[in-house]
């Protein structure tokens, strides 16, 4: 086949998305005419598509010795320099995009820029001009990233969108909405967002790590499950797999079940403070209180300072006769580090009622701004008990 034609055929698979196969037609003119630029810049665009950046380096080099002042090449190269703190390659960036004759690519990099710069609203606007010459899932997907850095949600959320409706490939825009969705109590809709994305790229560890841990939080235990049992087949090594899984299990009042696997997470990670607060709880639902007490007093060692070893320790210690002032000594120092945290508030007025009922009192209140119904109802209980206001 002619060169021509092979340029022809990598640029239309390059526009449909299938990078690999383009690469392979952009090497292939490379390999009969190592100086082709177009095949130069064609491959460089893709290994930048493919997050490549080390490869696009070294073709961009290679272009641009042959155009030396080629706008787009020195963009591409720009971009790459100012996203690893150099300001002046995103001044030159600036520069570039300002020219009559900039485009897309110019456009494109500047925003990308900015946007990792943290300067969102200069960036939607440039990835607003980069979106009205090219609607690409790319710069739909940078431009809901700008947006989403404004806290304009809805609109990032519909970039998103636009961004996933436009390739049939690409994951990300799905698990960027599926964020945005998830922040704006839109759990049912995230969670299918995240489904369509692992259609779309069913060996990603992280998506199913993500979906696990969405339907977890949606009570769905038993899609946590199967989604945890598929992020261990793709990880099998992984003890954060392991720990996802026990904990799916443990939630949806698998006790028996979370237990062995969550012992495989604890010897693979024997200093892990959460696994030892899980294989706790399972304890504590089988009647084993002695253990739960074990693994929740080594978990507080290992972290003394967090928040969820510390509270269900409290919680066990409330349970036992004379165990208040043990619940005490957690708490406070707990709250010294988390003087904000209503669940700690209740605790230790709970470890407070019988012995101080003012600091019983007061921390009740504090423990009322929950956003969490059970704790607020339990404050409020505790509140109007020792004879607060409602």
């Amino acid at each position: 086949m002619a060169v021509s034609k092979l340029v022809a055929a990598a640029v239309r698979l390059m526009k449909q998305g299938r990078l690999k196969e383009a690469a392979r037609e952009f090497e292939k003119v490379l390999a009969q005419e190592p100086q082709n630029s177009q095949a130069l810049l064609g491959l460089a665009r893709v290994r930048l598509a493919q997050y490549d950046d080390k490869a696009a380096r070294t073709v961009l080099g290679r272009f641009m010795e042959l155009n030396p002042t080629h706008p787009e090449g020195l963009s591409h190269l720009a971009r790459l320099e100012a996203e690893e703190g150099n300001a002046s390659a995103l001044e030159l960036l600036g520069t570039l995009a300002s020219q009559p004759n900039a485009g897309f690519f110019e456009w494109l990099n500047h925003g990308r820029a900015l946007l990792s710069a943290g300067r969102h609203a200069e960036a939607t606007r440039e990835l607003e001009r980069a979106a009205r010459s090219q609607p690409t899932t790319q710069v739909l997907t940078y431009l809901g990233m700008a947006l989403q850095g404004q806290q304009r949600l809805d609109e990032a959320l519909q970039r998103y969108q636009q961004a996933a409706a436009a390739s049939h490939t690409e994951h990300l825009p799905l698990l960027l909405a599926s964020r945005v969705q998830t922040h704006t109590g839109r759990v049912g809709a995230a969670m299918e967002s995240l489904r369509q994305a692992i259609l779309r790229a069913p060996r990603e560890p992280g998506l199913f790590r993500e979906f696990a841990t969405l339907c977890l939080m949606a009570g769905d235990t038993a899609e946590a499950q199967r989604a945890a049992v598929e992020l261990r087949m793709l990880l099998p090594a992984s003890v954060d797999a392991i720990y996802l899984h026990g904990l799916a299990l443990l939630l949806g009042d698998k006790a028996g079940e979370a237990e062995p696997v969550l012992r495989e997470a604890l010897s693979k990670a024997p200093d892990s403070p959460d696994v030892r607060q899980a294989l706790a709880k399972t304890r504590r639902k089988q009647g084993d209180d002695a253990e739960a007490l074990r693994l929740l007093e080594e978990a507080v060692r290992l972290a003394p300072t967090a928040l969820g070893p510390a509270n269900d320790l409290a919680v066990l210690h409330l349970s036992r006769p004379g165990g208040a002032d043990a619940a005490r000594a957690v708490m406070e120092r707990v709250l010294e580090a988390h003087p904000e945290d209503p669940g700690a508030h209740l605790n230790l007025a709970l470890a407070l009622v019988d012995s101080d009922a003012g600091r019983a009192l007061t921390h009740a209140r504090r423990a009322q701004t929950s956003p969490e119904p059970h704790v607020r109802a339990q404050a409020e209980r505790l509140v109007a008990r020792l004879g607060g206001p409602a």
